[in-house]
């Protein structure tokens, strides 16, 4: 049994379980209804088991490594972290811990939204990119772009319930921060 854990296809196979069913929490409304009223620590399972445990867990299952000098490894990935926990840490002081399956709330639009709209996405691959160079795995980070897509993906969904949402105020916010992900490029 523990073999079945250390497949690279299952944990990137969970993270498309909770990329198929967040579109279909966004695209039904009474499924996210039943999906809102579910408690917070259930919410919150789903959150780490789906989202943050691939990219944790994908680089330290066997797979062909980088061949660059581990200094420079390090570096690069402990300043990846270091960026996606204080984006992390600015984004759930104005918006909570677990905000991708959040109830009706007034929009957030201060602090390190007033910069970029999805920042909680962006510290998730920031995440993926930074295991994956700390641990040299080629498997992992060739996952990176694909795992970016599917938040790309996601944001489009999500924006589209926001503007439904909050009508203009969502979209005067989006004219004033037009970065959704990364500040100045997108």
């Amino acid at each position: 049994m523990p073999h079945f854990w250390s497949k690279q296809l299952l944990w990137i196979g969970f993270f498309f379980v909770g990329f198929i069913s967040t579109v279909v929490i966004y695209r039904l409304p009474a499924v996210r209804e039943k999906v809102l009223r579910a408690p917070k620590g259930v919410q919150r399972i789903f959150v780490i088991t789906f989202y943050l445990l691939p990219p944790l867990i994908l680089p330290l299952l066997p797979q062909p490594r980088l061949s660059w000098p581990l200094p420079a490894g390090i570096g690069a990935s402990l300043t990846l972290l270091i960026a996606m926990v204080a984006i992390r840490v600015m984004a759930r002081r104005e918006l909570g811990a677990f905000p991708v399956l959040r109830q009706k709330s007034n929009l957030v639009t201060t602090g390190i939204y007033s910069r970029v709209r999805h920042p909680m996405y962006l510290s998730n691959i920031l995440l993926a990119i930074g295991s994956a160079l700390l641990f040299r795995g080629i498997h992992a980070l060739l996952c990176v772009p694909i795992w970016t897509l599917c938040y790309v993906i996601l944001i489009f969904f999500e924006e589209k319930g926001l503007a439904e949402e909050h009508g203009e105020e969502y979209r005067e916010y989006r004219k004033k921060v037009r970065c959704r992900l990364v500040p100045y490029l997108f």
